[in-house]
């Protein structure tokens, strides 16, 4: 997920801590407004949780600043690597300790270190598994990514109520937990619901596509209910959407993608990108005496058109020339795709194509 997020839950993840001050006794007479100055009802290692966790949550990311053959097998290999690995877990949250205590150095270590861990498991590791990219959270011992397709990696609906409880805390500050745990709650009731309506939306994409070998539902971006999905066919890829409301209704039609040739299939980029591309459309064009490779993902599909490729120009002898990232347009183009096929799913089914 974004950085935002993974630092509003981690914060939200430290809320859970009950904090010390709540066992302190309140003076006789005084309002909750006059206990204490500053973070009300907080001690060091209060502060040193919360602050330890929102460090937690987004030390993996680190990983970001590490180099990378190229842009691709950065996005792809370097980013959500071994640093996204439960194995190194602990390492991050002894880091995040570390930070935290610098700040309160009063604070008692091991609750900053064991709700740190938490942050660093459920907040950042956790929440990267519940998008669809997916993170390898297993190696070194296992190079598979795992995902789940929960929610979108930029999630508002899922974001909103945990930002809404770190505003209200801050502001709030007498009741800053309550805050902090009431975000929680909506966001995590919010995934509940979206794992319930995917795993019911994968078994009604599976009976209107009996003949389907494979069928993947997975988020719509910026919606609430809407869902994209896709059934692999014997003759090609059916790609469409579905809400909760109402059946499938596709939107596009795509051929499987063909073999490729030996020393395109074995170019590392290429093949970290057909690794990652769970519905791969491929496509390859001559560029002189180079071959562009245009691998896609038909999960990532605005009206059935791919909006995110990875395009990698490989020499004769299988070498990177050059490897990129295209997501369908700049921001406003995206922007005005999604539009255009609210419009037209607004209005009524559409035909394939």
């Amino acid at each position: 997920m974004d950085n935002l997020t993974h630092g509003l839950l981690g914060l939200a993840i430290g809320a859970l801590r009950r904090p010390d001050g709540a066992r302190r006794p309140q003076t006789p007479g005084l309002g909750p407004r006059l206990q204490a100055p500053g973070l009300r009802w907080t001690s060091p290692t209060d502060r040193a949780v919360l602050l330890g966790c929102a460090i937690a949550a987004e030390l993996p990311d680190l990983d970001d600043l590490l180099p990378a053959a190229d842009p691709v097998l950065h996005a792809l290999a370097t980013h959500r690597g071994i640093s996204h690995a439960l194995v190194l877990s602990p390492v991050w949250a002894a880091v995040a300790t570390l930070l935290a205590r610098l700040v309160f150095r009063r604070a008692r270590p091991l609750p900053v270190l064991f709700f740190s861990w938490a942050a660093v498991v459920f907040a950042h590791l956790a929440a990267d598994l519940w998008t669809g990219w997916g993170t390898r959270i297993f190696l070194p011992f296992s190079d598979r990514r795992f995902s789940l397709d929960y929610v979108a990696v930029i999630d508002p609906f899922f974001t909103l109520p945990l930002l809404a409880g770190a505003i209200a805390a801050g502001l709030r500050r007498w009741s800053w937990r309550r805050f902090l745990l009431a975000g929680l709650v909506v966001s995590t009731a919010y995934l509940g619901v979206r794992i319930g309506s995917r795993h019911l939306l994968v078994h009604r994409v599976e009976a209107a596509y009996p003949a389907a070998t494979r069928v993947e539902v997975f988020p719509a971006l910026l919606e609430a209910t809407s869902w994209r999905y896709a059934a692999e066919l014997p003759d090609g890829y059916e790609v469409g959407r579905i809400s909760l409301d109402g059946p499938p209704v596709p939107a596009k039609r795509h051929p499987l993608p063909p073999p490729l040739p030996r020393h395109l299939a074995e170019n590392p980029t290429v093949a970290e990108a057909l690794v990652w591309a769970r519905l791969p459309l491929v496509r390859t064009r001559a560029e002189g005496e180079a071959i562009e490779v245009r691998v896609a993902d038909l999960r990532y599909h605005i009206d059935g058109d791919p909006t995110l490729e990875f395009v990698v120009l490989v020499d004769p002898e299988g070498r990177t020339l050059d490897a990129r990232l295209e997501r369908g347009g700049n921001v406003r183009q995206v922007w005005e795709r999604w539009r255009n096929e609210r419009r037209t799913w607004d209005e009524g089914e559409v035909p394939v194509r």
